[in-house]
């Protein structure tokens, strides 16, 4: 079977038509991208499969091969081809596909990104198409160009929405706090989250704790940091500023106001390099431009020793260090880092493909070194379910809740927890009732935990406590948190059969 798309492309500012055609042959899941240049056919190859598990789709069986018309150096064909490998697995029909163009930059997680140049493309688009697709920041530029139906998605599960039948998404609001934050969380995508990864997304947000997912075959990874960076608040206008300045220098065009307060969102790729993750003296590293916001660190177990290594000083203090021979520079890297990996080596897209031993499956989470796992406070297995969890509460209820938290941290230690700032231990048992107080001091002098670990299991729990709404937490939280913590640490060392 084959399916074509089309996206209108600039080129040199002309606005032109280009195909996107896709075949499905016989082979191991996959994507292959022919026909743009080799960084924009790795990386569209790279978003469009990431995109389309993220937003709760599988990967179809047999291998997706996608060829441009024409060679193309830039990343907005992403909507067009997402849309050409859904057409050709079948995943939704071609009836409104048919006199439609596509344009737009897929994030990792599903949602679309805005391009430049909208209103040219609107106006090359109308000559020979009813229907425009773009992103939803796009959407009023090209939305006055006669004869043409523009139809805004903030995110891939607003395109298959509308081309299995559904109307047209709304034009979502581009000002206002957290409306970019709730646009791309359907209801019926949020419905499929489970109460426990909703759960871990708000303390980590409101603490500032960075997180390990060990995800299973099939499972979207890229939830959980989208989920995270969505219950964030908006950036302060001075946090903004110093945001932006850093992406101005690492050359990246200037946001409109509503995504420049939003805070950064950020991949780091097995594939990345020392260089492009610490950066340099004349360009900021991934590390710094994901300051204040998340950074998913994808695939852990692939990454290399060193550039493990290049994340401790961000993990430990918030800041990464740059020399050269023309000096050293200390810059901000205090992000909340969200860990993706595997549990196996296979990579198999679902899980009854898998045939790894358990001694395999340890081997390779293996790689992950202690004393990152040392530093990681949260770690979740599970982040969607199969039935809609009743008792799940709202993306807007729970925004507001890490909100509260944050002000309740604030007002007890002078500042709301931030990445890369540990309390240590006296500060952490500070307001704890004396018997509980009494008792973590009886188990570190038994040598039971060391003080570090307690400050550690501390600090998350008054941030559970906070969300919670309550004065501190208790002894209970405490042990528990340790418990969770020591569980999976053991699993990642002894993970069970299949």
């Amino acid at each position: 079977m084959e399916a074509l798309t089309r996206v209108v492309t600039l080129d040199d500012s002309q606005a032109r038509i280009v195909d996107i055609r896709a075949h499905l042959s016989v082979g191991d899941a996959g994507l292959r991208v022919h026909g743009l240049s080799p960084t924009v056919s790795r990386e569209t190859r790279d978003r469009v499969r990431a995109g389309v598990r993220n937003s709760g789709m599988s990967w179809p069986d047999g291998v997706v091969h996608l060829t441009a018309s024409t060679a193309h150096p830039r990343s907005d064909v992403d909507l067009a081809a997402a849309a050409a490998a859904l057409l050709v697995t079948e995943a939704v029909p071609a009836r409104r596909l048919t006199a439609t163009a596509l344009v737009g930059e897929l994030s990792l997680d599903g949602t679309v990104r805005s391009v430049p140049g909208m209103r040219s493309r609107a106006i090359a688009a109308a000559a020979g198409f009813t229907h425009l697709v773009v992103p939803t920041a796009n959407a009023a530029e090209a939305g006055d160009v006669p004869g043409l139906t523009v139809i805004p998605v903030a995110c891939l599960d607003d395109l298959v929405s509308w081309l299995r039948g559904g109307p047209a998404p709304a034009l979502r609001p581009e000002s206002g706090e957290g409306a970019l934050a709730t646009a791309s969380w359907t209801p019926e995508a949020w419905a499929r989250l489970s109460p426990t990864a909703v759960r871990a997304a708000a303390v980590a947000a409101a603490g500032g704790h960075h997180t390990l997912h060990v995800a299973a075959p099939g499972t979207p990874v890229l939830l959980l940091p989208r989920l995270i960076r969505a219950l964030m608040a908006d950036l302060t206008d001075t946090e903004a500023l110093e945001v932006s300045t850093w992406h101005f220098l690492a050359g990246e065009p200037a946001p409109d106001r509503s995504e420049r307060l939003r805070p950064p969102g950020v991949p780091l790729l097995p594939g990345d390099t020392i260089a492009g993750v610490a950066g340099s003296l004349s360009r900021p590293g991934l590390l710094t431009l994901a300051h204040r916001g998340v950074l998913t660190v994808e695939d852990l177990p692939e990454l290399s020793a060193r550039i493990v290594e290049v994340l401790r000083p961000a993990l430990e203090n918030g800041t990464i260090g740059v020399t050269a021979a023309a000096g050293a520079e200390t810059r901000p890297a205090g992000a909340r880092m969200v860990f993706t990996a595997r549990d196996c080596l296979c990579g198999s897209i679902r899980t009854e493909d898998c045939r790894c031993t358990p001694a395999q499956r340890a081997g390779y989470l293996a790689r992950i070194p202690q004393w990152l796992l040392d530093r990681v406070d949260l770690f979740l297995r599970k982040v969607t379910v199969a039935e809609p969890h009743p008792s799940l509460p709202s993306l807007e209820s729970v925004r507001e809740g890490v909100a509260r938290a944050r002000e309740r941290a604030r007002y007890r230690w002078g500042a709301a927890p931030e990445p890369g700032t540990e309390i240590d231990y006296t500060t952490a048992v500070t307001g704890l009732p004396t018997h509980a107080v009494r008792e973590l001091d009886d188990a570190i002098r038994q040598g039971r935990i060391t003080p570090r670990t307690a400050a550690r299991c501390l600090g998350l729990a008054w941030t559970r406590a906070d969300l919670d709404g309550r004065a501190h937490p208790d002894i209970a939280d405490i042990w528990l948190t340790l418990a969770h913590r020591s569980g999976m640490l053991g699993l990642l060392r002894n993970p069970a059969p299949r």
